[in-house]
Protein backbone atom coordinates (compact mmCIF):
# COMPACT_ATOMS: atom_id res chain seq x y z
CA UNK A 1 0.00 0.00 0.00
CA UNK A 2 1.66 3.71 -1.28
CA UNK A 3 0.46 6.40 1.41
CA UNK A 4 0.68 10.09 0.28
CA UNK A 5 3.46 11.54 2.47
CA UNK A 6 2.84 15.36 2.75
CA UNK A 7 6.00 17.18 2.20
CA UNK A 8 4.50 20.66 2.53
CA UNK A 9 6.69 23.12 5.19
CA UNK A 10 4.85 22.84 8.73
CA UNK A 11 5.22 26.14 10.51
CA UNK A 12 8.05 26.13 12.87
CA UNK A 13 7.55 27.06 16.38
CA UNK A 14 8.70 29.96 18.15
CA UNK A 15 12.68 30.14 17.93
CA UNK A 16 14.78 30.03 21.55
CA UNK A 17 16.36 32.76 22.19
CA UNK A 18 19.97 30.68 21.89
CA UNK A 19 18.62 29.39 18.83
CA UNK A 20 17.32 33.10 17.04
CA UNK A 21 21.06 34.75 19.22
CA UNK A 22 22.95 31.89 17.40
CA UNK A 23 21.03 32.63 14.30
CA UNK A 24 21.70 36.69 14.74
CA UNK A 25 25.47 36.09 15.49
CA UNK A 26 26.03 33.74 12.49
CA UNK A 27 24.39 36.49 10.23
CA UNK A 28 26.87 39.30 11.15
CA UNK A 29 29.74 37.62 10.65
CA UNK A 30 28.51 36.00 7.31
CA UNK A 31 27.81 39.65 6.54
CA UNK A 32 31.22 40.76 7.37
CA UNK A 33 32.56 38.09 5.46
CA UNK A 34 30.83 39.13 2.53
CA UNK A 35 31.57 43.09 2.64
CA UNK A 36 35.25 41.87 3.40
CA UNK A 37 35.37 39.65 0.27
CA UNK A 38 33.79 42.62 -1.82
CA UNK A 39 36.76 45.51 -0.62
CA UNK A 40 39.46 43.08 -0.43
CA UNK A 41 39.04 42.23 -3.90
CA UNK A 42 38.04 45.22 -5.35
CA UNK A 43 34.32 45.76 -5.86
CA UNK A 44 35.05 49.35 -6.73
CA UNK A 45 36.99 48.82 -9.39
CA UNK A 46 35.29 46.17 -10.63
CA UNK A 47 32.42 47.84 -10.62
CA UNK A 48 33.90 51.02 -12.37
CA UNK A 49 35.46 49.00 -15.12
CA UNK A 50 31.63 48.18 -15.97
CA UNK A 51 30.02 51.21 -17.43
CA UNK A 52 26.41 49.31 -17.49
CA UNK A 53 26.24 48.82 -14.18
CA UNK A 54 23.45 50.22 -12.47
CA UNK A 55 24.62 52.56 -9.23
CA UNK A 56 27.96 52.95 -10.15
CA UNK A 57 28.47 56.47 -9.17
CA UNK A 58 27.21 55.28 -5.07
CA UNK A 59 30.19 53.01 -5.01
CA UNK A 60 33.19 56.09 -5.20
CA UNK A 61 36.56 55.05 -4.23
CA UNK A 62 38.09 51.96 -2.22
CA UNK A 63 38.45 53.57 0.86
CA UNK A 64 34.65 54.92 0.91
CA UNK A 65 33.02 52.08 -0.13
CA UNK A 66 35.12 50.13 2.88
CA UNK A 67 33.80 52.66 5.49
CA UNK A 68 30.25 51.91 3.26
CA UNK A 69 30.55 48.29 4.34
CA UNK A 70 31.24 49.05 7.88
CA UNK A 71 28.36 51.03 7.94
CA UNK A 72 26.49 48.74 6.82
CA UNK A 73 27.71 45.84 8.83
CA UNK A 74 27.09 48.16 12.18
CA UNK A 75 24.11 48.63 11.01
CA UNK A 76 23.19 45.23 11.13
CA UNK A 77 25.42 44.29 14.42
CA UNK A 78 22.98 47.05 16.46
CA UNK A 79 20.17 45.80 15.17
CA UNK A 80 20.95 42.15 15.78
CA UNK A 81 21.89 43.27 19.83
CA UNK A 82 19.30 45.14 20.38
CA UNK A 83 16.76 42.40 19.06
CA UNK A 84 18.60 39.63 21.00
CA UNK A 85 19.41 41.48 24.36
CA UNK A 86 15.77 42.61 24.19
CA UNK A 87 14.67 39.76 23.44
CA UNK A 88 12.40 41.64 21.25
CA UNK A 89 9.23 40.10 19.80
CA UNK A 90 10.30 41.30 16.77
CA UNK A 91 13.77 39.74 16.70
CA UNK A 92 12.67 37.06 14.42
CA UNK A 93 10.65 38.43 12.07
CA UNK A 94 13.12 41.25 11.09
CA UNK A 95 15.86 38.54 10.66
CA UNK A 96 14.08 36.44 8.36
CA UNK A 97 13.37 39.50 6.48
CA UNK A 98 17.46 40.20 6.52
CA UNK A 99 17.63 36.57 5.43
CA UNK A 100 15.87 37.50 2.13
CA UNK A 101 17.59 40.75 1.79
CA UNK A 102 21.25 38.20 1.78
CA UNK A 103 19.47 35.95 -0.48
CA UNK A 104 18.68 38.17 -3.22
CA UNK A 105 22.30 39.80 -2.57
CA UNK A 106 23.88 36.75 -3.36
CA UNK A 107 21.33 35.90 -6.56
CA UNK A 108 22.62 39.62 -7.69
CA UNK A 109 26.29 38.77 -7.12
CA UNK A 110 25.50 35.59 -9.12
CA UNK A 111 23.34 37.36 -11.94
CA UNK A 112 25.87 40.23 -12.81
CA UNK A 113 28.47 37.52 -12.60
CA UNK A 114 26.85 35.77 -15.39
CA UNK A 115 26.12 39.05 -17.62
CA UNK A 116 29.55 40.25 -17.00
CA UNK A 117 31.20 37.00 -17.71
CA UNK A 118 33.17 37.87 -14.72
CA UNK A 119 32.96 36.97 -11.06
CA UNK A 120 32.02 39.98 -9.20
CA UNK A 121 33.80 40.33 -6.09
CA UNK A 122 30.93 39.40 -2.95
CA UNK A 123 29.95 35.86 -5.41
CA UNK A 124 32.10 33.24 -3.71
CA UNK A 125 30.86 34.60 -0.32
CA UNK A 126 27.19 34.98 -1.61
CA UNK A 127 26.87 31.34 -3.10
CA UNK A 128 28.48 29.56 -0.47
CA UNK A 129 27.67 32.06 2.89
CA UNK A 130 24.99 34.42 2.69
CA UNK A 131 22.76 32.03 0.56
CA UNK A 132 23.21 29.10 2.34
CA UNK A 133 22.46 30.67 6.08
CA UNK A 134 19.50 33.22 4.39
CA UNK A 135 18.13 29.37 3.55
CA UNK A 136 18.47 27.57 7.01
CA UNK A 137 17.08 30.99 8.47
CA UNK A 138 13.89 31.33 6.10
CA UNK A 139 13.48 27.43 6.67
CA UNK A 140 14.00 27.43 10.33
CA UNK A 141 12.05 30.44 11.71
CA UNK A 142 8.57 31.57 11.63
CA UNK A 143 7.50 33.18 7.96
CA UNK A 144 7.09 36.59 8.18
CA UNK A 145 3.39 37.78 7.52
CA UNK A 146 3.85 39.59 4.20
CA UNK A 147 1.78 42.37 3.54
CA UNK A 148 2.12 45.37 1.45
CA UNK A 149 3.72 47.37 4.27
CA UNK A 150 6.07 44.32 5.16
CA UNK A 151 7.38 44.18 2.06
CA UNK A 152 7.56 48.04 1.18
CA UNK A 153 9.33 48.40 4.72
CA UNK A 154 11.88 45.45 4.00
CA UNK A 155 12.59 47.07 0.99
CA UNK A 156 13.29 50.58 1.84
CA UNK A 157 14.66 49.42 5.03
CA UNK A 158 17.35 47.67 2.40
CA UNK A 159 17.64 49.52 -0.21
CA UNK A 160 18.03 52.91 2.71
CA UNK A 161 21.08 51.12 4.89
CA UNK A 162 23.13 50.18 1.51
CA UNK A 163 22.22 53.27 -0.25
CA UNK A 164 22.81 55.54 2.78
CA UNK A 165 25.49 53.98 4.03
CA UNK A 166 26.95 54.63 0.33
CA UNK A 167 26.32 58.24 0.61
CA UNK A 168 26.97 58.79 4.25
CA UNK A 169 30.64 57.62 3.11
CA UNK A 170 30.85 60.05 0.24
CA UNK A 171 30.13 62.78 2.89
CA UNK A 172 32.73 61.68 4.84
CA UNK A 173 34.91 61.24 2.01
CA UNK A 174 37.10 64.72 2.60
CA UNK A 175 37.60 64.47 6.26
CA UNK A 176 38.56 60.56 5.82
CA UNK A 177 42.23 61.05 4.72
CA UNK A 178 42.55 63.44 7.91
CA UNK A 179 41.24 60.60 10.42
Amino acid sequence: MVQNVDTARTKPGPPSQGHLAALWAATIVALAVHNAEEWLLGMTGWVAARPWMPGRFLHGDQQQFGVALVIVTAAVLTIGVIAVSTRAKWSAETLVCVAYALIINAGSHLLFSVVSWSLMPGVISGLFVLLPLGLIIVRTLPPVRWSTSAVVTTVIAAVGIVAGSLLIAAALAPIIPAL
